[in-house]
């Protein structure tokens, strides 16, 4: 497709001027159709810059997903080896469940531009506004995989915080179990579902849910969300994220169900885990109480102290940041 082949261009050369002519010649057409598909790709919502008489620029911040360069940047054996991108979705972890898994490999990853109904833990609402996030789910297929499902959330956190200092050169800190955060605000929200098998009762299938906020933070949450693009002052790193969040989950899921690399991976989890020695509330089903972070266990379980001086190993319920209100 002509507009797929010139945005290609564009971003190899993205935030330089290309002339009309350089593209035609290129791709073998007139400067016509090149003028048609780059005013098709501007109202796509693609930043590109016309210059009268000069050329085209793709500006840096230009951060449209595209398939093309995120493969670019993938370097996975399995995980998003087959990618659907979708311009909006209900839900990307509820779009998996809808579909025929049986005719998925195991890797399948679904990203959206937006989602309608953005889901969190206990169904709560995930704001997932049009290009202001990576919001995917990648399918897990685990039939015959001997380890404990809840641990690929603790995998997905780590390669979720691996990427994002890579890509973006900032910290990212985990709280636990799902979220990820930068310098106290919530950066990203994890999702873990799991299909049972219904003749044998077992795990089928694992979706994990990821939303990272990489643009402008909704005015609902601005006082406790953040951004990449708050964070960094920069757009435009959307497929560069995409892709190594993709390499790094891979590699990370790998290190737990076939090199049982469990204790590094925990490590690495608890060297991010920024509640260490903070007061929280930790919040169960029949009861809530105050306790201390001590840190986390060699299985992934949160170890906190409560007033009565007890220690508890949490595997289930939620933790709320007493300073922090309602974070």
């Amino acid at each position: 497709m002509l507009k797929e082949k010139i945005l290609y261009l564009l971003e190899k050369q993205k935030g330089e001027l290309v002339t009309g002519g350089q593209l035609a010649k290129e791709l073998g057409v007139s400067r016509t159709a090149i003028w048609k598909a780059i005013r098709a790709l501007q109202d796509d919502g693609n930043e590109i810059l016309s210059v009268p008489n000069s050329g085209y620029r793709l500006l840096d911040t230009n951060d449209t997903l595209f398939e093309k360069m995120i493969r670019e940047n993938l370097s996975t054996t399995f995980i998003g080896q087959e990618i659907a991108i979708l311009p909006t979705v209900h839900s990307t972890n509820q779009y998996l469940k809808e579909m025929d898994t049986a005719a998925l490999p195991s890797g399948y990853t679904v990203i959206a531009d937006e989602q309608t109904v953005g889901r969190g833990r206990r169904s709560r609402t995930f704001l997932s506004p049009k290009s202001e996030g990576i919001y995917l789910s990648i399918l897990l297929k685990v039939d015959g995989i001997q380890k404990d499902i809840r641990l690929f959330t603790i995998c997905a956190a780590v390669a979720v915080s691996k990427a994002v200092e890579k890509v973006c050169a900032i910290r990212a800190d985990i709280k636990w179990v799902n979220d990820i955060y930068c310098n106290g605000r919530k950066l990203c929200g994890i999702l873990t579902e799991a299909v049972i098998s219904g003749e044998l009762q077992e795990v089928s299938t694992v979706t994990i849910g990821i939303g990272i906020n990489t643009g402008k933070v909704a005015s609902e949450v601005k006082e406790i969300a953040t951004s990449v693009q708050n964070e960094t002052k920069k757009r435009g790193l959307r497929n560069q994220l995409v892709a190594e969040v993709l390499n790094q989950f891979e590699e990370v899921y790998l290190d737990y169900v076939q090199r049982d690399a469990t204790k590094e991976i925990i490590e690495y989890y608890g060297s991010r885990l920024f509640i260490k020695d903070q007061k929280v509330e930790v919040v169960e089903i029949k009861q809530s109480y105050k306790a201390t972070v001590i840190g986390i266990d060699k299985t992934g379980a949160l170890i906190v102290e409560n007033e009565a001086g007890e220690s508890k190993h949490l595997t289930t319920g939620e933790i709320k940041l007493v300073e922090e209100g309602k974070k």
